[in-house]
């Protein structure tokens, strides 16, 4: 047993397919003959400078925050040493507010889907295609396709052709190519180069140059007086912009044809193929969750959100035959894994089924995963209604001892994830017969009314006119007002890439606060979420227009930017889920950890700043909850944002400088007085995770801090009474 195993204190628990204990999952052998495997626990790789690095698959974490910032100053002239803080596992937090969204769930390969996979470049199906990973700009990483002969041979062609115009997209539900953006499978190279060789060593070029490719052409052919070879070795530049991922080489198939016009580029001639990258799926690989799944507790995060995206545990896929409703064995033992480490769940009930909510349920555009371009349609109809009801009380029986809240749906306000033209009433009405189900099957659990995309911007200023007319227009607060008697928990998803400098984040935190209030009028007396957000960095910068706008922001930028809004929300007494812990499939930067560069078949991704700040705060904030005390600061800016924060026996003040971050930001000096006596004063930079005891001075109504230097990111001032 290695360290890590040995600082789980965990009660011994029985389940019907694995017994944990001491913090380790023993599957039964029932589960082992399906081939489910254990979850990685992260393994010691190395030292650096006396600090160890632990691995999780190929993912490398430092074990304590690393030194963003060469010089930290908290205070000027201030001789008092720095001192590291240890980060805490989720199960040594008692309570803080932070979470993140899931990238998908752990899967068995019954669930698994994966319709880009380069084999489909040579089965001889013209309706299977191979996509590269996505790209930010059309040549931002080199896309290339090798095809290995079993044996040298004689060819004269080499033959690259698209997917065949499918349905047409843009109907209810589906999700159509981003602006001048081609479909999967027809994005052919703007600039070709292809090379043979008998031996994998000495290559000749047969072509290089441009693919004069068009909409209106179906394949591109190169040949040439035949030539005995071996390898091919196709290379891709000017990728054109692809589906809603940017820039791709992505293909139907690649034929090699012999003199006798047979195609040599098949699987069962045993023929091979390798390539750049792969884009895999909207879920990630079933390898990364194994690996990657245990981040969560490292992160100390208390609360993780699954299935709010396309789940394993959402109803299209445990319903998949009627009647007949299945758990995946994996999805269910990585709930169990988080629960035993001390992180309580979110559990999405969600989406439709096209067994009950369309005539025909076989799937339009079968060469892309199901969300978010073609989701089945909700439930409406009587029997498609009953039909649901019998997948929320079978899954929340199922779970109830291990998920603390159920969300009912996710995004039903907008179509890509209601899965048709939004419905208020329809809305309504599957939440009227969901919450009955969830009081009866657990009564102890939190019910929450799914979360909508946005937020209500603005309502800090609304007048009383303007709020009426909302009160009637705006669906969350038409459902709030509905519920708010029978639901315990409300939450929104305020922001991706949100402009720092915008009006929709400057008064977000005066509309949290109306917001809350306003509930709590209507009769609400339960907890908020702001249940999915996201801050983002690219580089290079993507090419624009994108969904989420055109803002760049740096590495550190968006570090900065997590801690402001993970503080903010933990001030206000919101829960706050960063969407997601990784991704490294879609072209937005979702995600903690680095896309550095794309491979197959496994891409490494490490922490980015992000992942160090988010982790820093998990144990700062631990406890803390919403203050009111009385503190004056004093300085040259008048600008600084401050929250007050409390847990027992102590207060805590978290300021720093709004507007843009910077990379070299200069911090501000300030005074701080507070009244009350106080034991000590401690300061705590949640970049490089040190602390340091400040210096005071005693005045007539507390004490004094002089020279504190706010940076743009929170700095947390403790008062220890």
């Amino acid at each position: 047993m290695n360290k890590i195993q040995k600082v789980f204190r965990l009660k011994i628990r029985v389940c019907s397919t694995c017994i944990i204990m001491t913090g380790q999952i023993v599957f039964s052998p029932e589960l082992r003959a399906q081939g489910i495997q254990i979850f990685s626990e992260p393994v010691l790789s190395t030292v650096s400078e006396g600090v160890p690095v632990y691995t999780y698959g190929y993912t490398d974490v430092l074990g304590e925050s690393p030194d963003l910032f060469d010089t930290i100053i908290i205070q000027e002239g201030n001789p008092a040493d720095f001192t590291k803080v240890r980060p805490k596992k989720s199960w040594e937090i008692k309570f803080n507010r932070l979470g993140s969204n899931t990238p998908r769930m752990p899967r068995t390969a019954e669930n698994d889907y994966l319709p880009l996979e380069p084999v489909n470049l040579i089965d001889g199906d013209e309706q299977t295609c191979w996509s590269s990973r996505s790209s930010l700009q059309t040549d931002a990483e080199p896309a290339w396709i090798r095809i290995d002969l079993p044996v040298e041979r004689v060819i004269q062609n080499i033959i690259l052709r698209k997917r065949p115009p499918g349905m047409v997209r843009g109907q209810p539900g589906m999700v159509s190519p981003d602006q001048n953006a081609v479909e999967v499978g027809m994005g052919m190279p703007g600039v070709l180069t292809i090379r043979i060789s008998r031996d994998g060593k000495n290559w000749a070029t047969v072509f290089d140059g441009e693919s004069l490719d068009s909409p209106e052409s179906r394949e591109f052919t190169c040949s040439f007086d035949p030539v005995p070879a071996k390898q091919i070795l196709i290379t891709g530049t000017n990728l054109p912009k692809v589906e809603n991922w940017l820039h791709s080489f992505t293909i139907a198939e690649v034929e090699i044809t012999g003199t006798e016009g047979q195609n040599l580029a098949l699987v069962n001639r045993g023929t091979g193929v390798a390539v750049s990258s792969t884009q895999h799926s909207m879920g990630q690989t079933r390898d990364e969750h194994r690996w990657l799944w245990p981040l969560h507790y490292d992160l100390g995060l208390k609360w993780i959100r699954v299935g709010y995206h396309d789940d394993p545990i959402n109803w299209h896929w445990v319903e998949k035959t009627k009647g007949e409703l299945i758990v995946d064995a994996e999805a269910d033992s990585a709930i169990s894994f988080l629960v035993d480490r001390g992180i309580d769940i979110y559990f999405v009930l969600a989406f439709g089924n096209r067994l009950y909510t369309q005539p025909d349920p076989s799937r339009k555009l079968p060469q892309l995963w199901e969300w978010y371009y073609e989701n089945p349609k909700p439930p409406t109809t009587p029997e498609a209604l009953e039909a649901w009801e019998r997948f929320v009380r079978f899954s929340v029986k199922h779970f109830k001892d291990r998920v603390k809240v159920f969300e009912i749906w996710n995004e039903w306000n907008q179509w890509g994830y209601w899965g048709d033209i939004p419905d208020f009433a329809h809305y309504m009405e599957l939440v009227r017969r969901t919450i009955p189900i969830i009081r009866e099957e657990a009564p102890d659990a939190k019910i929450m009314l799914g979360s909508p995309a946005g937020f209500m911007t603005g309502m800090s200023g609304w007048t009383d006119e303007t709020l009426e007319k909302r009160e009637k227009e705006w669906q969350l607060l038409m459902a709030i007002s509905e519920w708010a008697e029978e639901v315990d928990i409300i939450g929104w998803h305020p922001f991706y890439q949100p402009d720092i400098e915008g009006d929709l984040y400057k008064s977000y935190a005066d509309d949290i606060r109306v917001f809350k209030k306003w509930a709590n009028e209507q009769g609400f007396q339960g907890e908020f979420s702001s249940s999915e957000w996201n801050v983002s960095m690219f580089y290079p910068a993507p090419t624009p227009p994108n969904w989420w706008g055109n803002l760049n922001y740096t590495e550190l930028d968006k570090a900065k930017y997590i801690a402001r809004i993970s503080v903010l929300h933990t001030a206000l007494d919101v829960s706050s889920f960063f969407c997601e812990t990784w991704n490294n499939v879609y072209s937005m930067d979702l995600g903690l950890l680095r896309r550095s560069y794309y491979a197959n078949p496994v891409s490494v991704m490490h922490p980015q700043a992000g992942y160090y700040a988010m982790r820093n705060l998990a144990t700062a904030l631990d406890e803390l909850t919403s203050a009111d005390f009385n503190v004056l600061i004093e300085g040259q800016s008048s600008e600084i944002k401050s929250f007050e924060m409390q847990r027992k026996g102590e207060k805590v003040l978290a300021i720093w400088m709004p507007g843009y971050a910077k990379d070299d930001f200069e911090s501000v000096p300030v005074q701080i007085s507070i009244s009350g006596s106080f034991k000590k004063v401690l300061g705590y930079d949640c970049m490089n995770g040190v602390m340091q005891e400040l210096q005071t001075r005693t005045t007539r109504k507390g004490i004094r801090l002089d020279g504190i230097m706010v940076p743009d990111y929170p700095l947390l001032i403790r008062f220890i009474e």
